[in-house]
């Protein structure tokens, strides 16, 4: 801590707790007659001794006395406030920043940080929750390792560690009389409740495109950006029909007793999802670590 302390303080204190300069400097590497300079400055600055000079050594003035028990308060809130940086420079080193969009952030992303948290006790995860376009920014601006979209196109800047198809699919109850079929056509859903995300999804951008192609109007009983809010509503109301992407609820579908049902128009299928870094950026180990878990546990979802 001395490196937080006046040099002539912290010379003070050594020699004030040595009893002698003689056994000071072998603490300090410090020369006999540098060590009195600093102590004499001391005294000058102060005025008045510090010690008492016998011939068996220093023994603190009353002054002195006053000096040392500030010097070993000061010496101690140095030392909390090292540990305090040193502490959070440990964490900010054990924080794994992922940006991703709400699909991957309901339910899959949870459960599969959660299994990574288990096997690194002293990881911190903060995760963003963001539109596919901010995740790709926070990569870019360094404000995240990792990211999660999902897209039709590349992007520049980015590299892509990993990428599967991701089409939208009809997510209902397994007792759902649709449920039983291979695939559903967007016509079968106008005598449904349909529960649909924001227009801001890729999700709701290629659903909305293939009924425009296909020239079916379809008037959602509930729409939503929040993908939690509208499988809440999908377990309510038994009839209803979800549009998701399947790695959202993937790990949700067996106990929830749902079912996901890929749509026959081809537009719903063009949707990937990407695993995400900076372009020019190497990962340190824990963070890629979580690349490896994360991409693994996509490819067995």
């Amino acid at each position: 801590m001395r490196k937080l302390l006046e040099p002539s303080l912290y010379y003070f204190s050594v020699v004030a707790q040595a009893g002698s300069l003689t056994s000071a400097t072998e603490k300090l590497g410090l020369t006999v007659s540098a060590l009195s300079r600093h102590i004499a400055k001391l005294e000058g600055d102060i005025g008045v001794p510090l010690f008492e000079r016998h011939a068996r050594g220093m023994v603190l003035s009353h002054a002195g006395r006053l000096l040392l028990r500030h010097a070993q308060r000061t010496l101690s809130d140095a030392q909390a406030v090292f540990d305090e940086i040193q502490g959070e420079e440990r964490r900010r080193s054990r924080t794994i920043t992922i940006a991703c969009t709400e699909g991957f952030a309901f339910d899959f992303l949870p459960v599969s940080l959660g299994a990574f948290c288990g096997e690194h006790p002293d990881v911190a995860i903060q995760l963003e929750v963001v539109p596919s376009e901010r995740a790709s920014q926070m990569l870019l601006s360094g404000e995240a390792s990792i990211a999660l979209t999902f897209s039709f196109k590349p992007e520049a800047g980015v590299v892509v560690e990993y990428t599967q198809r991701a089409p939208v699919m009809a997510l209902m109850h397994d007792e759902h009389p649709l449920a039983s079929k291979a695939k559903i056509a967007l016509k079968d859903l106008t005598a449904y409740p349909v529960l649909l995300q924001d227009k801001g999804t890729t999700n709701r951008q290629l659903f909305d495109i293939a009924c425009n192609v296909e020239n079916i109007e379809i008037v959602p009983l509930m729409t939503s950006r929040y993908v939690a809010a509208l499988y809440r509503f999908a377990l309510s109301v038994p009839q209803s029909i979800m549009p998701s992407g399947y790695v959202s609820v993937a790990k949700r579908l067996g106990v929830d007793r749902m079912k996901a049902v890929p749509f026959d128009n081809p537009l719903l299928t063009q949707r990937r999802l990407q695993v995400l870094t900076l372009a020019g950026r190497s990962l340190d180990d824990l963070a890629q670590s979580a690349l490896d878990w994360i991409v693994r546990d996509l490819k067995v979802t």
